[in-house]
């Protein structure tokens, strides 16, 4: 019999991690042994489908999946509630972009296992000494030579004392981004052990959230100064402990 992907995960755990029996782990699950026997040590897995009226079985393969999360972390990125994937449209790229040959109704279940899986990202409202710092951009108007002209404030936050450390760039580039960052190291005196930031293209390449992939500059830098880079996601300010602030 088929069975649920957390029921899987939690066969696998048990097996690899707690050194457990199939009998154990059936009583603990509530399953038979031959269910727990099937997928025990991994030769199987809950996503393989075998077709019905004459079809070959087919398998649900990782590049099906990863193509499936492609199209969520899509939809999460954009934000444009019309353009969203729903399980169909997902089904009828799959056809059309990757020759797949399984049924509709089978994405429809990874599409709904994978999104009620999909994790809830948030920032504490309290922090310890040195634990993260807070970066952001703000825009002022300013007289410079007697002109009136916009000018881009990087600002950054210490999140247990509220401190904060501002500087003034022309542009919000990725030479800006990492010298701001720097400047404001240097003022705190060190680094923390994580900088949370959003989801802005001079520190993410692709992806957003938990699942942003960082610039290479950026991850150079963190990997330099030993912190960890957070990213909230895009225009969800309120996922900062601090929330949004913008020096006016």
């Amino acid at each position: 019999m088929a069975i649920e992907v957390e029921i899987y995960e939690k066969i696998r755990h048990l097996h690899e991690h707690e050194n457990m029996s199939q009998r154990s782990i059936a009583k603990i699950l509530g399953i038979s042994r031959n269910t727990v026997k099937r997928y025990f040590n991994g030769s199987h897995v809950p996503w393989e489908r075998e077709g019905t009226s004459g079809r070959n079985k087919y398998v649900i393969t990782d590049k099906v999946l990863d193509f499936i999360k492609e199209c969520l972390i899509e939809d999460e990125t954009e934000n444009i509630k019309k353009q969203k994937h729903t399980a169909k449209r997902i089904y009828d790229r799959l056809v059309a972009e990757k020759d797949f040959t399984g049924g509709e109704s089978t994405i429809r279940e990874i599409v709904a296992e994978l999104k009620a899986k999909q994790p809830k990202v948030f920032i504490p409202l309290s922090y310890d000494p040195g634990e993260a710092i807070q970066v952001d951009w703000g825009e002022a108007t300013v007289y410079l030579a007697g002109k009136k002209i916009k000018v881009n404030l990087w600002c950054m936050r210490e999140c247990y004392s509220a401190d904060m450390f501002c500087k003034v760039f022309y542009r919000q580039n990725e030479e800006s981004f990492l010298e701001g960052q720097i400047s404001g190291l240097d003022y705190f005196g060190g680094a923390p052990r994580k900088v949370i930031f959003d989801n802005a293209k001079v520190a993410v390449k692709e992806g957003f959230g938990v699942h942003a992939k960082i610039q290479a500059r950026y991850a150079a830098l963190s990997a330099h100064y030993a912190f960890k880079p957070e990213f909230c996601n895009i225009a969800s300010g309120h996922e900062k402990g601090y929330g949004k602030y913008m020096v006016m």
